[in-house]
């Protein structure tokens, strides 16, 4: 018993030393962390701390940290590289120049007259803004109304301006300007191109300022497509007499509302203008453009804007026609854009002196013996058509009408029928047996009324038809190849090229042809109104063809005085059978707008045209310079 107490009590001795002694190494480990703590606060170890923790781990746990660190590493990079790809973006950057030319020169640079030249047009939809404006799409868009509305009988147009939109030079811009503008146009002393346009029209303010209204005397569907014409300061141009206006300084320093401004020009010894600067609107009201300065270079002519380009003196060309294409140097330096516009050319019939053409199966044969595939294949980025309304106005083409496929065979036999026989004229020789001009052993009786050939001929007639276009390269080739098409059928064909600016004033205000080979740009709109109604026939008119049929007067009319779209769609395609039948004309093909720029502009988005200006429509969104942005 007492050894069994014996082996107890050693336990207990035992178990009391190693308490005493676990108790002394605890409070010793508690007096080290209360030493370390003093002197560090943190309960994480700092870098020169951790310098030393390969002293405290294995080798094993040495590699595992080095693996996961290295796996740690290339997840970042992963990461950081899927991150850049996704999230970081080049975006716009404010800045750069450009650079283009301009075939022509400006004169007025003022809304009221830059219809009648394309450079003016070019620069006033830089400098103003309208009521409305085209966007990329050539869609109408408001500009400097912010909204509209039109009333139930589509004669009223209520336009509510927007408000803080300043001039360039820090005027407000209030309703006046607006009536001040339409009044202008409306006004004889001006001598608008645009009066014809608004005749009928009348314009009001209401006691709210920011507020115009239109009232029509009869409604109009296309009525908005002419309000994107700029707006005018009024309170500077009141102060110059109308009659006076064409000779303003404004027209070629001008003040506006749009996004560039006047900045500079420079003029040679002879006082032609040379370059043309325009820089940003700070104060805009839209969407402030990227590119701070847009300058513009004049030439005389295309070779003139081509060597431009070579210099390096321009970065652009406004119109590049496609026999130059190939002549562009460092064609991977640019951007080539093909623009869809409403735009055709065709043979017009003049009804007032056609003459052997008075017979409708004469024009069919012309038209039959028409091969306008090998046409638009000679001409750039052209496509043949049938009708007066294009194919690009889907909901309003109609291609259920009468065609006039090539067919030669059915040509000959529609000028069979008509009784126009084939007769071979002989040459006449002098007695030496050299034609006769007007020698010794001719006369007047000897003389052939055609040149020798063999030519169709009824009763004591020839068949002749006489041509007439404009002195452009893509019309006379087009004119060439109809005359050797024609002349195939035994017709004579007399083709008379005249010089642009010739064209208007000679020929087509007094109508001076029988069949003119000419283009015309119709409008963002399909009504075909100015080109076909028997009212627009004459000198101020544009019914080129002098067409007259009450039918067709009553389909347009019906169709451009209703938004019904149901409506105007029944009778512009039923428009378009009347005109495939009585053949007034013959269309031919319609090209795209061949514009070439730097590759250094980006955001260029737009397809579709109206008129060359238009090219410009979304240059807001144009930039040369980038920046970084992260998008999430």
């Amino acid at each position: 018993m007492k050894k069994k107490y014996n082996i107890y009590k050693n336990k207990c001795v035992l178990f009391l030393k190693k308490t005493l002694v676990i108790g002394k190494k605890k409070r010793g480990i508690n007096a080290d962390k209360k030493l370390i703590f003093s002197l560090n606060k943190s309960k994480m170890p700092n870098w020169d701390q951790l310098k030393y923790i390969s002293h405290f781990l294995s080798r094993q746990e040495r590699k595992i940290i080095q693996l996961c660190v290295v796996v740690i590493l290339i997840s970042l990079a992963f990461l950081s590289v899927f991150f850049y790809r996704d999230h970081i973006k080049l975006a716009p950057a404010r800045g750069g120049s450009y650079t283009e030319v301009l075939t022509g020169s400006p004169k007025f640079i003022n809304p009221l007259y830059d219809s009648i030249n394309t450079v003016d047009s070019d620069i006033v939809s830089l400098v103003y803004s309208g009521l409305l404006k085209k966007n990329k799409d050539s869609e109408l868009v408001p500009d400097l109304a912010e909204k509209f509305e039109i009333s139930e009988d589509q004669r009223v147009y209520t336009f509510y301006l927007k408000k803080n939109i300043y001039w360039h030079d820090d005027s407000p811009f209030t309703a006046n300007d607006v009536f001040f503008t339409f009044k202008a146009i409306d006004d004889v002393e001006y001598k608008s191109p645009l009066k014809s346009s608004f005749d009928g029209v009348e314009i009001q303010r209401t006691e709210d300022d920011g507020v115009i209204k239109f009232i029509l005397n009869e409604p109009y569907a296309a009525f908005l497509e002419l309000l994107t014409v700029g707006i005018l300061p009024s309170e500077i141009w009141q102060q110059i007499p109308p009659k006076a206006a064409n000779l303003a300084d404004l027209n070629l320093k001008p003040i506006g509302t749009g996004p560039y401004k006047f900045k500079s020009l420079t003029k040679d010894k002879a006082g032609n203008i040379k370059s043309y600067e325009l820089e940003v609107n700070k104060k805009y009201f839209g969407s402030r453009p990227y590119i701070e300065n847009i300058v513009f270079k004049f030439a005389p002519s295309f070779e003139d804007g081509l060597t431009m380009l070579a210099d390096g003196r321009a970065e652009g060309i406004d119109f590049l026609p496609k026999e130059y294409e190939e002549r562009v140097a460092a064609k991977d330096t640019y951007n080539h854009y093909y623009l869809s516009q409403p735009q055709f050319t065709a043979l017009f019939f003049n009804q007032n002196k056609l003459g052997a053409l008075s017979d409708k199966r004469i024009k069919q044969a012309l038209a039959y013996s028409i091969d306008k595939q090998t046409i638009t294949a000679s001409l750039p980025h052209a496509r043949f058509i049938d009708s007066a309304i294009l194919p690009m106005f889907k909901d309003y083409f109609n291609d259920d009408i009468d065609k006039y496929g090539f067919n030669l065979k059915k040509a000959e036999d529609l000028l069979d029928n008509a009784g126009w026989g084939k007769i071979k004229v002989e040459e006449i020789k002098n007695n030496e047996g050299s034609e006769a001009e007007g020698g010794e052993g001719s006369t007047e009786e000897q003389k052939p009324e055609i040149e020798a050939g063999t030519w169709r001929k009824k009763g004591g007639e020839f068949l002749t038809v006489n041509i007439t276009t404009v002195k452009q390269a893509d019309t006379v080739k087009t004119a060439k190849l109809i005359k050797e098409s024609w002349e195939k059928l035994n017709i004579k064909v007399n083709l008379n090229v005249i010089p642009a600016q010739q064209i208007q004033g000679e020929i087509i205000k007094p109508r001076n042809y029988q069949i003119l080979l000419y283009g015309i740009i119709l409008g963002s709109d399909p009504d075909q109104y100015p080109f076909w109604h028997s009212s627009q026939i004459g000198p101020s008119g544009l019914n080129l063809a002098n067409y007259n049929n009450k039918t067709a007067d009553a389909l347009l009319e019906d169709g451009r005085i209703t938004n019904n779209k149901e409506i105007r769609q029944e009778k512009y395609k039923e428009f378009q059978k009347i005109i495939a039948q009585d053949l007034p004309a013959i269309f031919l093909y319609s090209q795209r707008y061949s514009y070439l720029n730097s590759n250094k502009i980006k955001g260029f988005d737009t397809s579709n045209i109206t008129v060359p200006s238009d090219r410009f429509n979304n240059i807001t969104n144009w930039y040369i310079k980038t920046r970084k942005k992260i998008v999430w």
